[in-house]
């Protein structure tokens, strides 16, 4: 790992490797790398070759540093995670579950996360993208403010986070042995190509794992105090490393889509939904104040489910029951909020759209 000894600093450069990373993917497979929906597409076995690759690059990245570099040890140097302690610190075991599900339910329900919306969004100046992001800070920044000055979902009785290397190195050979048989069931299609991407969805989540690491965001009260409009709680780290990544991929997105087609694809891979609407208005808001209770969104949550048990395992499982749950009922969310007299002025963005 890099340790620069600041942690502006260390953010920074964790922000410019992930840039690097979703540059990386956009430049050869014209995609862009949203986690939330990465891990909507393993949820609902979509495209599973790639999305697990992806997914298992992630982990082994993690898992490996975990394992080998031992952030957690008290006297380490290294502060990319928290002690279990730090991590639980504030925040009940249903306060953790409440943000995993509003997390992965507004993220699929606005379409992005902080890395699709964030990291990729912002640098193409995408409209939607900009709002989204927006609503993050806004209710992020409302909900982390007032638990910081009238606590709510504070743990009366805390229950205490295990960290266990037993489960740290199961999760790392389990992370190998899935990369050995994704590559393994590439090559039996007998097409260069499946391997070649198979190969690249590791490499990009290998990659953008270890930036998320370096730039901190694995320590969920750094996010948190980055949310806190306190002069005493606030935190810096998250805006260097948001900075780096939107600062690098605005150059290095600007030069890819004056390409025709990324290097190995016949096109881009981009939403087609370029209309500020409700859903992704709703969607933000209720992504914002999951993010301003945990300080975890979904990169994060994928990389420490391990470390942090029973907390970090309960809050992604609610993140993905949360996907689930939106995908189930998309088209009568949609109809609702659609219909409803009380989105009379939000509704104003969709005819200005229209």
């Amino acid at each position: 790992m890099i340790n620069l000894k600041i942690p502006a600093l260390n953010s920074l450069v964790g922000g410019v490797i992930m840039a690097f990373a979703t540059s990386a993917h956009l430049y050869l497979q014209g995609k862009i790398t949203g986690i939330s929906g990465i891990l909507n597409k393993c949820i609902h076995m979509i495209d599973v070759n790639y999305s697990y690759s992806f997914l298992s690059g992630m982990l082994f990245m993690s898992s490996y540093i975990k394992c080998y570099y031992n952030p957690l040890k008290k006297n380490s140097k290294q502060s990319y995670m928290e002690t279990p302690s730090q991590y639980v610190n504030g925040l009940s075991l249903f306060g953790f579950i409440i943000a995993g599900f509003l997390v992965g339910f507004g993220a699929k329900m606005c379409n992005g996360c902080t890395s699709g919306h964030g990291l990729c969004g912002l640098p193409r100046m995408s409209k939607r993208s900009i709002v989204a992001i927006g609503l993050f800070m806004i209710f992020g920044c409302i909900t982390a403010t007032s638990r910081y000055y009238w606590p709510y979902f504070n743990p009366k009785h805390p229950l205490p986070a295990v960290d266990s290397s037993l489960l740290a190195w199961t999760v790392l050979f389990a992370s190998v042995a899935a990369i050995g048989y994704l590559l393994y069931q590439s090559y039996k299609t007998g097409k260069v190509d499946n391997v070649r991407d198979t190969i690249i969805a590791i490499s990009v989540g290998t990659i953008f794992s270890y930036g998320l690491i370096q730039s901190g965001m694995l320590q969920r009260h750094i996010v948190v105090g980055f949310l806190t409009l306190s002069i005493k709680a606030w935190r810096i780290q998250l805006l260097f490393a948001l900075g780096g990544a939107v600062g690098v991929n605005y150059f290095l997105f600007k030069y890819i889509f004056s390409l025709s087609k990324p290097l190995y694809k016949s096109k881009f891979d981009l939403n087609s939904n370029t209309n500020v609407d409700n859903k992704l208005l709703i969607g933000a808001a209720i992504f914002g104040i999951g993010w301003g209770l945990s300080g975890v969104c979904p990169g994060p949550a994928i990389l420490s489910f391990y470390i942090y048990c029973p907390h970090s395992i309960l809050l992604l499982a609610a993140m993905c029951g949360g996907i689930y749950v939106e995908n189930l009922y998309d088209k009568q969310i949609t109809e609702i909020i659609n219909k409803s007299p009380l989105l009379s002025l939000i509704n104003v963005f969709d005819k200005k759209n229209k």
